[in-house]
């Protein structure tokens, strides 16, 4: 009776630490917050359990779609689409996009993050489509209001607005700074603003007076420890000057509705596009027409169906 009695008490103590692990696992999924729903016309992967209809979306869970799309509907008001074969980590304040491609509308604070760029909304009811391309490319196409895009360090490499597309890839090592856009001076600063970034940056170099008012292509490294003017958002220390024309009005347009094409063929190894790439803080850069800007409406959206809690 004894020795029964030892088994069980010993049986009970072995048991007790796993008893102990799974109910603070089960206290910790419980605390964290409730930060929006999730819904498919099918099934999708939430943190690898697969899920038909609806679910409850918790930080920091993962939402991987198979054949059908989904959307989330957040406590912040966003509203995010998944298309099919795409997978996302979702926080209360912004998606990590990890494959496939992304939507989302009523951005206001809400962000995406993709291959370690942030890009972020500047208008509450603004809308965009993200995806990732082969490499390390991140297509953006703005449906709506305006975004601003950062590097891994917070830096602006690019301003988009409705209607516009761009192709985004990080650099390996550090890339120059390559810029084209008309060169002008305000209260003797030098400004230039990228025709494909939208992105001004302040100029500082030798010669620069002489191409003042002309259409230019500079390269140069960009000062993250400098202090632009307020008018730009970089300082760029230019090491060479290529002038590509009298600034034209209706030049200027053109080039930058077709991503600075006039600028001349890409180089070194950026491989997004064969036109001209601009290369900001590491990033290069490429306006496209089509793409993402063209696809419509992520197919096979859900209805307002009711969510189960």
């Amino acid at each position: 009776m004894l020795l029964r009695l030892h088994t069980v008490e010993s049986t009970i103590a072995a048991l007790l630490p796993v008893i102990l692990v799974l109910g603070n696992a089960g206290v910790a999924r419980a605390a964290a917050p409730v930060i929006g729903t999730v819904a498919a016309r099918g099934s999708f992967v939430l943190d690898r359990a697969t899920v038909s209809g609806n679910a409850t979306l918790f930080e920091g869970v993962t939402v991987e779609t198979k054949i059908a799309s989904s959307r989330m509907d957040l406590a912040s008001g966003a509203r995010v689409s998944l298309a099919a074969e795409s997978r996302a980590k979702v926080y209360g304040d912004h998606l990590v996009l990890e494959r496939g491609e992304g939507q989302w509308e009523k951005a206001a604070t809400y962000h995406f993050e993709a291959r370690g760029l942030t890009i972020q909304p500047e208008t509450g009811y603004a809308s965009a489509r993200v995806a990732l391309a082969g490499g390390a490319r991140v297509e953006l196409a703005v449906l709506s209001g305006s975004f601003r895009v950062l590097n891994a360090k917070g830096m602006l490499v690019a301003n988009a607005t409705a209607g516009r597309s761009l192709e985004l890839e990080p650099q390996v090592g550090d890339a120059p700074t390559k810029l084209t856009g008309t060169l002008r001076v305000s209260s003797g600063h030098y400004l230039l603003t990228d025709e494909t970034t939208n992105v001004t940056v302040e100029l500082t170099g030798p010669g620069l007076a002489q191409d003042s008012g002309y259409r230019v292509e500079v390269t140069g490294i960009t000062d993250a420890a400098g202090t632009p003017v307020s008018d730009a958002s970089h300082l760029v220390r230019v090491s060479s000057v290529k002038r590509l024309g009298k600034s034209r009005d209706a030049a200027g347009a053109a080039a930058a509705g077709k991503g600075g094409a006039a600028g001349g063929a890409a180089s070194g190894g950026a491989g997004i596009s064969t036109t001209a790439i601009a290369i900001i803080g590491g990033v290069a850069a490429a306006a496209t027409v089509g793409g993402l800007a063209a696809a419509g409406k992520l197919t096979g959206q859900p209805s307002s169906a009711p969510i189960s809690r």
